[in-house]
């Protein structure tokens, strides 16, 4: 019985090949799209699950309350791991976790690398994979080293290099260490991420006495593995009293908090702020779910639309079929049978493509995804084809199964009704509406995008070239005092080369977040206060092209400029400070001798802070009482370079750069590389989006052909009377094309409305963000009636165009 009911589709399919390639490429097309979608969506959903204790694994965060103010963290104090292990039997191990910009060389090879530092029992709670040496031995000395492949072929030569040794600065010092492990590179789902590990009994070298047993000097991230059915929220009531008289002398009871957060709820939850491990949008995932199953439903509509468009031409079939005695349930499933072969063979081909695509969409995405043959994975494609078939089968299965024998003989059933009418329009201007929607939300995400990247943020960007100086364990004060040296020199090597415009030093590069803020309470009121501050030259001003409204830059002649400071205006709004006056207290030695206009010097997602800058800005961090930044404050060498053969301006750049700083790594970056990082993640987004628009309108400009073609066919014979009645050739095409044009316009007003909802929602995280306009829905509408018309207007021209003759004929 089935291998009839597959014969007979097979005949079917094979009989109207124009529908069942329509079918085929929008089934396959959308196939593809949800497989590469899904493939994203479940690597960020599963992120860090692949941990086999994952359920029991947290990070532990710190609240302080002061004044009025809540500062809320994901690195927490040096102390905290020490404590809650020899305090809480519940939690079974310890990890704390830092990360060290460290020079690091072989020989003569050397680079900057970042460098994890991890405790030993770091591989007996995540369980990454080593390739050579023992867990419990690799970390057990402090001058041991665990690398990845990639490191070993990088400064040995060899992917296995064990016992060698391999050279890092810490703490200022050179420090040899043994390479006694080689680790797997870890999965593109983990929130960690490492190249090389150092143990972290070697932070010690890299801290003060006071930095380890503060409380309020957050610098590493406190990972615990908990015993077995341990109740957190019990754990965390716990070790709230015990929190409390720690810091007793410092808060009262509540005002210093630690809790406790899944490890596995790190990667999409924004809610927590960025330690060192980076985190996503939570609402990402659920929108390109939401585009999968919309170019999956357009590829089904296209499906049932084509089904109901040539009833008329299966109702006979029905009719022979149920007269020779076939059931209902019989032609049921041979409807379906055609439906799931097709489905089945789009979904084939469908694999076939996303095989193909991946690494482009892996590209697009930022992503190492792959295509794996799993068991899960044969059965999850199958039960789609499954899926697909069953619904995109569902109206000729239920609907022309059910029609009357007699009627359809007899001839009863020859025009569309009034209902498959009414259905048809309704599924073509669905499809419409999905599309006008996607095409809406592209012009938004593009036009947001583009304002950010042209928007005046205040400061040049273009040609202007990065160069961190930085050395472990070296004092800030002697490392900007190095950084200047070393400005000098490089200037002065490059003297007269003409490719070369200006120099400038900064503690922080423009367009980077993290930037070093500082915290007092203020006198009298008691009120905790805070502003951004940055360590610069006279020659950043005019080099960044910032705008002083009011005062002057500082000068290198002037020896008061050392005790004098630059505000922007949000900071001479924010506390009352005027040009020429003092700082307030506690920083009153510092008075103001500028104001400068405001600038954007973190990412256009905030709002420009108040901002203080000086050229000797170490009594200020002194000053305070509360210090934090994300962007480690070393000195940054800022190079402003011509435009032309950057090639070759880069190569003389380096050269000089060797000569004047020849420990020093040659990592440049430009500036605008910098802040287009910022939005990476709505610049992916936004392209994949785009693409989805592409596809969407493709899918549904197949499934509109097809119905156009049907639609021509029934009306044949209506088309060679008007013609033999002088109907003229427009004429008869603006007849074939206003039904579907006007059903394409009618579809903008509904999707209007959801895709400003939406859309709106996705700008209030821009703190600088476009107004939705007008004309976006306008533009949207027409590019839609655009190619509905040229879809349409091939069939339409060529019925048109017909001999009436042979179409009066036919009849």
């Amino acid at each position: 019985m089935i291998s009839n009911y597959l014969k007979s589709a097979w005949r079917n399919l094979l009989k109207d090949r124009m529908y069942s390639i329509i079918n085929l490429a929008g089934l396959s097309v959308g196939t593809a799209v949800v497989i590469l979608l899904t493939l994203y969506v479940y690597d960020e959903w599963t992120f860090d699950r692949f941990h086999q204790k994952s359920d029991r694994i947290y990070r532990a965060w710190v609240k302080e309350h002061v004044s009025d103010q809540v500062f809320f963290n994901t690195v927490t104090p040096y102390i905290l791991g020490e404590e809650l292990q020899g305090n809480f039997p519940e939690i079974r191990h310890i990890v704390r976790y830092s990360t060290l910009n460290s020079q690091v060389k072989k020989g003569n090879f050397s680079e900057q690398e970042i460098v994890h530092i991890v405790e030993p029992e770091f591989f007996k709670v995540f369980d990454f994979n080593l390739l050579r040496g023992k867990a419990e031995d690799v970390l057990a000395d402090v001058h041991n080293a665990v690398i990845t492949e990639d490191i070993g072929k990088k400064y040995f030569g060899d992917p296995a290099v064990i016992g060698q040794t391999l050279t890092m600065q810490v703490a200022g010092q050179w420090t040899d260490f043994v390479v006694s492990g080689i680790i797997e590179k870890a999965p593109g789902n983990s929130s960690l991420q490492y190249d090389i590990l150092i143990p972290f009994e070697i932070q010690k070298t890299a801290m003060s006495e006071g930095s380890r047993t503060s409380w309020t000097n957050v610098n590493v991230e406190t990972f615990v593995l908990l015993d077995d059915n341990n109740n957190v929220k019990d754990l965390e009531a716990k070790i709230a009293p015990f929190i409390d008289s720690k810091v007793a002398d410092i808060y009262k009871p509540g005002e210093y908090q630690m809790g406790l957060q899944p490890l596995t709820d790190i990667h999409l939850n924004k809610d927590f702020p960025e330690g060192f491990l980076t985190v996503s949008d939570a609402r990402y995932p659920y929108i390109l779910s939401g585009i999968a199953a919309l170019i999956l439903m357009l590829a089904c509509i296209n499906f049932t639309s084509l089904a109901v468009g040539r009833s008329i031409s299966r109702a006979k079939e029905v009719g022979v079929r149920k007269a020779t005695g076939a059931s209902k349930q019989q032609i049921m499933m041979q409807f379906w049978s055609e439906a799931i072969m097709t489905s089945t063979a789009g979904a084939l081909l469908g694999v076939l493509i996303a095989k193909a695509s991946l690494g482009a969409f892996n590209t697009i995405a930022d992503k190492q995804l792959e295509l794996h043959w799993t068991p899960m994975h044969v059965m999850a494609i199958g039960s789609l084809a499954l899926l697909t078939g069953l619904i995109a089968g569902a109206y000729p299965s239920l609907v022309l199964s059910g029609f009357s024998p007699v009627k359809t003989l007899r001839g009863a059933i020859t025009k569309m009704g009034s209902d498959k009418h009414v259905l048809l329009r309704s599924l073509v201007g669905f499809q419409f509406l999905l599309s006008i929607l996607l095409i809406i939300c592209t012009i938004v995400m593009t036009q947001q995008l583009r304002f950010i990247q042209n928007k005046n943020l205040g400061f040049e960007q273009d040609q202007v070239v990065i160069l961190p100086y930085a050395r472990s364990g070296v004092r800030l004060s002697e490392l900007y005092a190095e950084g200047q040296t070393t400005l000098g020199r490089l200037r002065h090597t490059l003297t007269g080369k003409t490719e070369f415009k200006d120099f400038a030093l900064t503690t922080h590069a423009f367009g980077t977040p993290g930037w070093m803020n500082l915290g007092y309470t203020e006198q009298g009121t008691e009120k905790f206060r805070k502003f951004f501050v940055c360590g610069v030259d006279d020659r950043l001003v005019p080099m960044m092209q910032l705008q002083i409204t009011e005062g002057r830059n500082f000068s290198s002649d002037a020896v008061a400029d050392k005790q004098s400071v630059l505000v922007n205006e949000a900071y001479a709004r924010e506390f009352n400070v005027k040009y020429g006056e003092p700082l307030q207290q506690p920083f009153q030695e510092y008075s103001v001798i500028g104001i400068v206009k405001d600038f954007n010097f973190e990412s256009l997602h905030t709002t420009v802070q108040p901002l203080v800058m000086a050229v000797e800005p170490i009594n200020l961090i002194r000053t305070a009482s509360d210090l934090n930044y994300g962007d480690n404050p070393n000195p940054k060498l800022l190079i402003k370079v011509a435009g032309e053969n950057l090639t070759a301006t880069l190569s003389v750049l380096r050269q000089a750069w060797l000569e004047v700083a020849p420990e020093q790594p040659f990592n440049y970056v430009f500036l605008n590389e910098n802040i287009d990082k910022q939005y990476r993640s709505e610049a992916r987004l936004s392209k994949v989006i785009s693409i989805a628009s592409v596809l969407a309108v493709l899918i549904a400009c197949l499934g509109l052909f097809g119905i156009v073609t049907l639609t021509v066919a029934q009306r044949t014979k209506e088309i060679g009377i008007r013609k033999v009645l002088g109907a003229s050739t427009a004429q008869l095409a603006s007849l074939l094309s206003n039904d579907f044009l006007k059903l394409v316009l009618l579809a903008v007003i509904p999707a209007s409305p959801m895709a400003w909802y939406f859309m709106n929602g996705w700008l209030e995280d821009f703190a600088y963000r476009i107004e939705i306009e007008w004309w976006v829905f306008v533009l949207a509408g027409v590019a839609a009636v655009i190619v509905a018309l040229l879809t349409v207007s091939f069939q339409s021209m060529k019925a048109a165009l017909s001999n009436p003759v042979k179409s009066l004929r036919s009849e």
